[in-house]
């Protein structure tokens, strides 16, 4: 629990040997998620109920809406195979944005993080990025694209990206290269879309960049849960 109670801190390992994809400077992203609560009896909770934290379940409106979508049989079974399986389809994340702050840097989503960097005239950056402690996260910075070079220390074949995930306790490297005169976020919204901490690269301090639009809550089905053996051919016993 000791990431849980803020002891946590980027541990960074320079190679005997040059980067094999170099870049002008390099930046430091990690990502945490805090809570107030007393980390053990956060845990506590979770062991008596798994869905204590999970305010976004689905609600009559959204049944409705399925019924209107898929028919009344149809919706009906799939609630009611959740029901019996005592699972929620919403049931993405342990703890969510009800209890947790996501900070990135250890600074909250309205302090953001400030980073200059330069348009490519005067080169590239390195994002040295962190994972968190519980919280899985879907990073990204809108109109700038990533080149993943390396996966939790090791040298990977770069990879051109919008977007990537972070899970607890993954580190990933990338490169990013601007090509205009203006700020980036850099968003990092939780998987089960309950919150974002995020941060900005700009070319001089000061400058910041629009929130982009939230990703819809994901929900989970029954494919999902490896539940639908009809596809399969086979029958389940």
């Amino acid at each position: 629990m000791q990431e849980q109670r803020g002891v946590y801190a980027p541990l960074i390992i320079d190679p005997a040997e040059p980067d094999p994809v170099p870049c002008d400077r390099e930046y430091v992203v990690v990502l945490s998620d805090w809570t107030f609560e007393d980390p053990m009896a956060m845990m506590g909770k979770l062991k008596k109920q798994a869905g204590y934290f999970n305010f976004q379940q689905r609600t009559l409106g959204e049944f409705l809406s399925d019924a209107k979508k898929n028919g009344w049989r149809a919706t009906w079974e799939d609630y009611r195979m959740w029901a019996r399986m005592r699972m929620n389809p919403t049931d993405i994340a342990d703890v969510t944005g009800y209890t947790y702050t996501y900070l990135m840097n250890g600074l909250l989503p309205r302090r953001q993080l400030d980073r200059p960097v330069s348009p490519r005239r005067a080169g590239a950056a390195a994002l040295h990025q962190c994972g968190s402690a519980m919280t899985i996260f879907n990073l990204r910075i809108p109109g700038l694209p990533m080149t993943v070079v390396q996966a939790d220390g090791q040298d990977v074949q770069p990879v051109e990206v919008d977007e990537l995930q972070i899970a607890v306790a993954e580190t990933y490297d990338v490169i990013v290269a601007p090509q205009e005169d203006r700020a980036y976020t850099v968003f990092a919204e939780s998987m089960d879309r309950s919150g974002y901490a995020r941060g900005t690269l700009a070319p001089r301090p000061g400058m910041t960049a629009a929130v982009p639009a939230r990703c819809p809550r994901p929900l989970r089905t029954m494919d999902d849960m490896g539940m639908d053996h009809g596809r399969h051919g086979g029958t389940a016993r």
